[in-house]
């Protein structure tokens, strides 16, 4: 008798404890997204943009649109065809979610579809966050003080290393951009190699639009773009030949052909 209330008594206080625990949790997640940088969360969401529109009545594209998807109800944007990983899923998408789905996407969600690979760094997710947070007909609630003053402290102290700096872009105007939105379907190097001038990366926007199902960028965001890839990764800075030309696409090269693999031996 004595020992099934002791067990209960116990299960009783892991609960409790664990509640107490989550509740802790997200609260402290709450506070760091308030403290996140809205500004470098919006160049993040250039990353999203490969995939997803984010302004209000914005179409579904390859992903669902993202305007007000903090607390909106999971899989239920209408028009877009769910992969049964996300399709099943309950619930509100809370902050803590949306935190540990883009730490990783496949681990949250087995079997969905997205190609992002997720945010490693929890700062990274907390500025993406709290731009988010901005998208949706309910605006968050203004800093708290300490918040704004760490923004503040941020922004005049030692910058910190972006995500352009991790992939080794130069620097120059746009960067951030190609980064975010170039690296969230391709590798970079694959895009170091086209030696595109500027028409001919303007036409390859149109292309990836078109016949890939990206969403049109910002105008201004599309010619930072271009620009960029124009400069760093143009003609000048590649040794490669300009044909043959692409059937699919006559305004960009071939890509080079992969060498033919060795033959395996035989197994013993």
């Amino acid at each position: 008798m004595f020992e099934r209330v002791s067990a209960r008594l116990i299960l009783a206080g892991c609960v409790v404890f664990f509640a107490v625990a989550a509740g802790a949790e997200t609260g402290d997640l709450k506070k760091q997204v308030a403290g996140g940088n809205v500004e470098p969360g919006e160049r993040l969401a250039m990353r999203c943009k490969a995939c997803h529109t984010l302004d209000k009545d914005g179409a579904n594209k390859l992903g669902p649109n993202l305007w007000g998807i903090i607390g909106r109800p999971k899989a239920t944007v209408e028009g877009f065809t769910y992969s049964n990983a996300l399709a099943k899923l309950d619930g509100n998408w809370t902050l803590g979610d949306l935190d540990k789905f883009l730490a990783d996407p496949r681990r949250y969600a087995p079997g969905n579809r997205m190609a992002f690979a997720g945010l490693r760094k929890a700062d990274q997710r907390h500025d993406l966050l709290a731009y988010l947070s901005t998208l949706g007909d309910k605006k968050p609630a203004a800093r708290t003080p300490e918040a704004q003053a760490k923004a503040e402290s941020d922004k005049s102290s030692a910058v910190e290393p972006t995500y352009a700096d991790e992939l080794g872009l130069p620097k120059g105007e746009g960067r951030e951009e190609v980064a975010a939105l170039c690296s969230a379907c391709h590798s970079l190097q694959i895009v170091k190699q086209q030696g595109l001038d500027a028409d001919r990366w303007d036409g390859l926007m149109d292309w990836m639009t078109e016949k890939q199902g990206m969403p049109a960028l910002d105008p201004e965001d599309r010619t930072r773009i271009v620009s960029y890839l124009a400069e760093h990764y143009g003609p000048q800075s590649s040794s490669r030949s300009m044909s043959p030309m692409n059937p699919m696409m006559p305004t960009m090269p071939m890509m080079p052909a992969m060498p033919r693999m060795p033959a395996m031996p035989p197994q013993q």
